[in-house]
């Protein structure tokens, strides 16, 4: 008994010592913020500003941004930032870099560090790159989102242009859509060219493959004779792309890139058919390797050489089918040059492929000397370049009519940086659906 009292004594007591200690408060955070912001002055800059509240002096600070860029490599950028108190800031000028487009993402952080060596990292923030100047609607489905300001049709109707260019690449090439796509439709294509800095005045539509994206200046006028192709163009652009992206560095020769992003538009125009027909009659066109890099900013020629790679690719799709086409998609991808990949799919290279090409469409046969021997690549000296590529502007295919503000060029392939697809092998597509002659 007397144990049991001593027992429920040291009870109490410690029960009351306990419940004479107060609850202490945490402890004050060495470095507070109070102010987190990111400030678009569009398409001009973007300004970050941070306030903090320290119990010791900032002796470092580290503004860390990026944007969702798609890229082979971690794109941020770290930009040491002097505290002046407790406010920092920092403004990155888009014009000495290039502003990405309408839609794209930026998210940041900062990294600050007072006198006593503690470190705080704060939370990534976000902030989407807008066009104030437009109030802008968005129809939206397959993975494609459609933005406008301007005609109450153009919205919907250019949404259903991009929906079946992707049923038509489906049908034709066995590819489809893997990453979502957006477009940004403005009413006229000065408006597009005034959201992006360092643009061609003659740019009808802009494509910034990295980020999926993609620019046009449409007006309502316009939606059936530059609305729509461009549209299905620009698309297959991306889609073609993404499927055949590889970090190796391959690339795609022009006459190729072209040609399927005019087989997404659909059946050809009288434009194309009679540009294949002048072609066939009187021996016209062009060899096959003078295709493969950038097309002639003179618009006839331009449109005849694009007219010459849809006659090229259609003539690959009819007679080898569409798992030729995508094995080869990746072959390029892989790295392999133009002739190797050719021989390594078809069996031919780029004079073989001119050659069976002519003889199906019964233009005459062309005279093709040896292709010479390749230099040694180890024996020319190469360079860092001093900045890296950025997305040009991209016309729609000749074969369309330019916007009324401008005259449109060739659109060139190297804008389209390669992004990989699962193959998705679909039923055997219709041979001769389409003609790659002018014969019927």
């Amino acid at each position: 008994m007397k144990n049991f009292l001593l027992l429920l004594l040291g009870t109490l007591l410690l029960g009351g010592t306990n419940a004479g200690i107060l609850p202490q408060p945490p402890p004050t955070p060495a470095i507070t913020v109070t102010h987190n912001e990111a400030v678009l002055d569009f398409p001009q800059s973007v300004t970050f500003r941070l306030d903090v509240q320290t119990a010791r002096p900032l002796t470092a600070a580290a503004l860390n941004y990026s944007t969702n860029r798609q890229s082979c490599l971690p794109a941020q950028t770290q930009v040491p930032v002097t505290p002046t108190g407790g406010s920092l800031e920092w403004q990155w000028v888009l014009s000495r870099s290039g502003s990405p487009p309408p839609g794209a993402q930026l998210s940041w952080y900062w990294t600050l560090t007072d006198d006593s060596g503690h470190m705080v990292i704060t939370p990534p923030q976000t902030l989407t790159f807008s066009d104030p100047r437009y109030d802008w609607q968005q129809v939206s489905a397959g993975g494609v989102h459609v933005n406008w300001y301007r005609g109450d049709d153009v919205g919907p109707q250019l949404l259903q242009a991009a929906l079946d260019a992707l049923q038509r690449l489906q049908a034709e090439m066995g590819i489809q859509l893997e990453q979502d796509v957006q477009f940004f439709i403005y009413g006229s294509a000065n408006d597009m060219r005034d959201a992006v800095l360092y643009v061609q005045d003659w740019a009808g539509a802009l494509a910034f493959a990295d980020y999926n994206i993609i620019l046009m200046g449409v007006a309502p006028s316009q939606l059936e004779s530059w609305g729509r192709p461009t549209v299905a163009h620009e698309l297959a652009h991306l889609v073609v792309g993404q499927f055949g992206w590889s970090c190796v560095g391959g690339s795609r020769p022009t006459w190729l890139e072209e040609g399927l992003a005019m087989v997404a538009e659909g059946e050809p125009g009288d434009a194309v058919r009679q540009d294949i027909a002048r072609g066939i009659e009187a021996d016209a066109f062009v060899p096959v390797r003078s295709l493969n890099g950038a097309f002639s900013a003179h618009s006839a020629d331009a449109g005849i050489a694009y007219s010459q790679s849809y006659s090229l690719v259609a003539f690959l799709l009819d007679t080898y089918g569409q798992q030729a086409m995508q094995q080869l998609l990746r072959v390029l991808a892989d790295g392999a040059a133009y002739d190797q990949a050719l021989a390594e799919v078809y069996g031919f290279n780029a004079d073989g492929l001119e050659t069976a090409w002519r003889a199906a469409i019964g233009a005459p046969p062309r005279q093709i000397l040896p292709t010479p021997t390749p230099i040694n690549p180890a024996l020319i000296p190469t360079a860092v370049p001093l900045q890296a590529a950025r997305s040009q502007p991209t016309p729609a295919a000749a074969a369309s009519p330019p916007p009324q503000s401008g005259s449109a060029g060739p659109c060139p392939a190297a804008l389209i940086p390669p992004a990989l697809l699962l193959l998705l092998l679909t039923a055997p597509r219709r041979r001769q659906s389409r003609p790659i002659s002018n014969k019927g």
